[in-house]
Order: C-alpha cells, then sequence, then structure tokens
C-alpha cells in the first residue's frame, strides 16, 4: 500500500476536534510564536497519545521546512477544506483571521451534527421502548389472561385474541427476527463508515425532513462563504471552493448555478436572489453588506441566523413526536388490556 493509500484509509477529524484545533492554532498564531514551536507547545499540553503523535508528525514536517498546510495535508486526517484555506491563509499574511474563521465555522457544524442526532437519537429510543412495551405485553401477559379465560369457561375478546396471535407469531419467529434486526443494524454502520453509505442515509434524510435539510444546507453555505470572504478572498473564488462542499444536491446545483452567473460577470446578490438560496430580505441585507464592504459579516449573521432556525425546528419537532409517540403507546396498550380486562370483569360480577 502506498502513502496516499495510507492517508485516504485514515479517519478524518471530526468537526469537534477540528473547531478545537483551529482555536488553539489561532490562539498560538496571534501571540507571535514561531509555528513550530506553537505545535510543540500544543504537544506537550495534549492529554491524549494519539493527539502527541498527530502533533508530533506535523511538527516534524515544520522542522522539515513544510508550510503548515503542507504538514496538515501530510497526515491525511484534515478534510481538503481545511487546508486549502490553511494554505490560502499563510500565502495572504492572515493565518490567524483565517484560523478563527476555521474554528467557528467548524463550530457551527458540529452544533448543527449534534442537534440533528439528538432529534433523531430520542425518537429512535421512543420506538424502541414503544415496541418492546408491546410485544412483552402481547407475548407475556395476554397469555395469562388467555388462561384465566380458559378456567373460567370463556375466551378472550377478538381484539385480544388478535393480539395474542401475533404475539405467538412473533415469539415462534423471534431467532429470525433477532436475526433481521441484528442485519439491519451491522447495515446501518457500514453504511455509516463508508462514503457512499453516508451519502445514501444523508439522501433518505433529506426526502424525509425537506424543509429542515435546506435550512442546514443554507447554514452551511453561508458559514463556508463568510470564512472565504473573511480570508480576502473575492465572491467568484469563494464560490468556487464551496461548491465541493455543498452535499445537498439541491444546493448543489443551486451553488452551480450561481457560480456561472459569477464567472458571466453577474451580480452575486442578483445571482442569490435568481437562484433562491436565500429568502428576499437576506438577499437585500447581502446587497448592502455588499455596497458597505461587509458581505462576510453579514454572512456570518446569516448563518447564525439559520443555525438558530434550525436548532428551533428540531426542538419543535422532539417536542411534536414525543407526545405523539406517548399518546401512541397509552392508546395502544389501553386497547390491548381494556379487551382483555373488561370482559373479565364482565365475567367476574356474573359468578358473584
Amino acid at each position: 500500500m502506498d502513502k496516499s493509500d495510507s492517508q485516504t484509509s485514515k479517519r478524518l477529524l471530526s468537526a469537534e476536534e477540528l473547531a478545537a484545533f483551529a482555536q488553539q492554532f489561532a490562539l498560538t498564531v496571534k501571540t507571535g510564536i514561531p509555528l513550530s514551536e506553537a505545535v510543540m507547545l500544543l504537544r506537550d499540553d495534549a492529554d491524549t497519545g494519539a493527539a502527541k503523535k498527530l502533533l508530533g508528525d506535523i511538527l516534524e514536517k515544520l522542522d522539515a521546512g513544510g508550510t503548515l498546510a503542507d504538514a496538515l495535508r501530510g497526515t491525511g486526517v484534515f478534510p481538503v477544506y481545511m487546508t486549502q484555506m490553511v494554505e490560502i491563509g499563510e500565502s495572504s499574511g492572515r493565518l490567524d483571521t483565517v484560523l478563527d474563521s476555521l474554528h467557528r465555522y467548524y463550530e457551527r457544524e458540529d452544533n448543527i451534527s449534534k442537534s440533528a442526532k439528538s432529534a433523531a437519537t430520542y425518537p429512535a429510543i421512543m420506538l424502541v421502548v414503544l415496541v418492546v412495551i408491546i410485544v412483552i405485553l402481547v407475548t407475556k401477559v395476554l397469555p395469562i389472561f388467555n388462561r384465566v379465560f380458559q378456567m373460567l369457561g370463556s375466551e378472550m375478546s377478538p381484539l385480544a385474541q388478535g393480539a395474542m396471535q401475533v404475539g405467538n407469531a412473533i415469539s415462534s419467529a423471534s431467532a429470525i427476527l433477532v436475526a433481521v434486526i441484528v442485519v439491519i443494524a451491522v447495515v446501518l454502520i457500514i453504511m455509516r463508515l463508508t462514503k457512499k453509505g453516508r451519502a445514501a442515509l444523508g439522501s433518505l434524510g433529506q426526502r424525509l425532513f425537506k424543509t429542515l435539510s435546506d435550512r442546514m444546507a443554507a447554514a452551511k453555505f453561508a458559514s463556508a462563504m463568510s470564512l472565504m470572504l473573511a480570508s480576502g478572498l473575492d465572491t467568484s473564488r469563494s464560490i468556487a471552493l464551496t461548491l465541493p462542499l455543498m452535499t445537498h444536491p439541491g444546493m448543489h446545483a443551486k451553488i452551480e448555478e450561481l457560480e456561472k452567473s459569477s464567472e458571466a460577470g453577474g451580480s452575486f446578490t442578483e445571482g442569490v436572489v435568481r437562484t433562491k438560496i436565500f429568502t428576499g430580505m437576506q438577499a437585500r441585507m447581502l446587497a448592502l453588506g455588499y455596497k458597505s464592504g461587509n458581505l462576510d459579516t453579514v454572512m456570518e449573521q446569516i448563518a447564525d441566523d439559520y443555525e438558530q432556525e434550525v436548532d428551533d425546528r428540531l426542538d419543535g419537532l422532539i417536542s411534536v413526536i414525543e407526545p405523539t409517540m406517548v399518546a401512541v403507546l397509552c392508546v395502544i396498550v389501553g386497547l390491548i388490556l381494556l379487551s382483555a380486562i373488561l370482559p373479565l370483569l364482565g365475567i367476574m360480577s356474573s359468578i358473584m
């Protein structure tokens, strides 16, 4: 296996790790400490062996006369976007500004990612609890009621009998069901570990939660553009570097159209309005920011607004899903139990 193959097999650092790395480097660069000495200090202060090794590899490349961008690129664990931006920062003499912007960018990415995972995890746990309770009810509790009815010379209601038959089918096919669940879990884990699998899961999520997915894509675009513009790049170059980051098909197509418009000499703000990347109000804010030379600041504000909107939508989604699933659980369990208990109470009252 050659060097490039070994690097591509490495796990890229998470957004949280990248944000922390950029923040630490930004602080050391601002103090005026030479990069090699700054990396040495960070390596000595690292908490884990993996972090010490990573910083040691970077230090080795810096001592050999390489740039920070080359050193990061050589480790194979930093995304191309970050290494490109660091290279731009070094060549323009604005490395501290770029690192600060990278810190905010990856911190925003991490916050959105954690919010999305939290929104998906809670309903999944609730669904598992719902299924477990119902399975226990139809496989363990209803057979007890059935024996009681048989002792009394009667039988349960059709609803309870149907639920018990489902429970018997589940019990007889329990090994197959467990095997299916394990296979599904393994497939999901494998998909999460592969690029194509993550893309497929992401595409499914985009279709299921289109509005939320659109807002997250807009937030990512605004955040990336803010970073590019703050690093001293013009709008055309910023669009070109941002385009490969957009995995959302709809947003990718819009930015491609915006890039073509920009290359043809069209206005950036007019292109944003025509492609409907942002709302009309945000487009007007961009126009004002463009005229005043504060386009990067306006982009960062738009990214913050979208991040807040995503958080609010996720919180609203959870607030709807939680009582809905609890209500569904109560209704299903209540119907099953009442279909067994009410006839039993009728029999007991007639005996007494």
